[in-house]
């Protein structure tokens, strides 16, 4: 089956469909359409349903198309250069959808909130910079979704749930490069994982957090994530975990 631009080649050169971020959003609406039924959602809920649905869209936007500038230093110096690019679209959608979801949590010190904005957009981003080698992005939003899944106050975020369910449910998927999430998937994922720590983390925490997440970015612009990834021996056993040897 062709794709079309949803396919891309991946670092093997393997032409690989972007479109487990489709079902990580349907997994999302749909845990949150049964959370309705049982009449558990609220205004906290529909709001973190939304902004997931608005980062889906800007990555997904990002992935269609035609290839521009990569990593987010780069957007900067296009942007500043007078052209508007879909990276910094999608960093503006990212970073509003963020100050909607954590205004419509339970209430907090505002520094808390600022810093959970924070760590919320730094986690969409980094998570796509993490989506460059197959089942990386999905492997490390599985401790934040079994967390979140005992001690997560999943009322407020039930589509949080089901995005994080979703991306251990297609692991297998994307570690065999059967399919891979695409901007659009890793962004969404990074989204839900930055939602579930800043629920689960007590006030103090959260700005480490945040700072964590933002140096890991700047990490990511620099040495890259994978030469940080390889050089670390148990990182790189994890993150090999059921690949296949290129």
């Amino acid at each position: 089956m062709r794709w079309g631009r949803l396919a891309t080649a991946n670092y093997r050169g393997v032409p690989v469909p972007r479109t487990l971020g489709i079902v990580l959003m349907c997994a999302g609406t749909a845990w949150t359409a049964v959370c309705a039924v049982r009449g558990d959602e609220g205004p906290a809920a529909w709001g973190t349903l939304a902004g997931l649905g608005l980062v889906f869209a800007a990555g997904l936007i990002d992935d269609l198309v035609p290839v521009g500038p990569r990593g987010l230093r780069n957007h900067v110096r296009a942007l500043l250069d007078g052209h508007m690019t879909t990276g910094i679209l999608k960093v503006l959608v990212v970073t509003a959808s963020a100050v909607i979801v954590v205004a419509l949590q339970p209430p907090r010190p505002a520094w808390a909130r600022l810093s959970g904005v924070v760590l919320v957009a730094a986690s969409a981003n980094l998570w796509n910079g993490l989506d460059v080698r197959p089942g990386r992005a999905a492997k490390a939003a599985v401790l934040p979704g079994l967390a979140f899944a005992v001690w997560g106050t999943s009322a407020n975020m039930p589509a949080v749930v089901g995005v994080l369910i979703a991306a251990v449910a297609v692991l297998p998927l994307d570690l065999r490069e059967v399919a891979m999430l695409g901007d659009g998937g890793a962004n969404l994922l990074g989204f839900a994982a930055g939602l579930a720590l800043y629920d689960l983390l007590p006030d103090g925490a959260i700005p480490v957090a945040a700072l964590a997440a933002a140096g890991s970015n700047v990490l990511a612009e620099t040495v890259t994530l994978s030469r940080v990834i390889e050089s670390v021996p148990p990182l790189r056993w994890v993150d090999r975990i059921g690949r296949r040897v290129p």
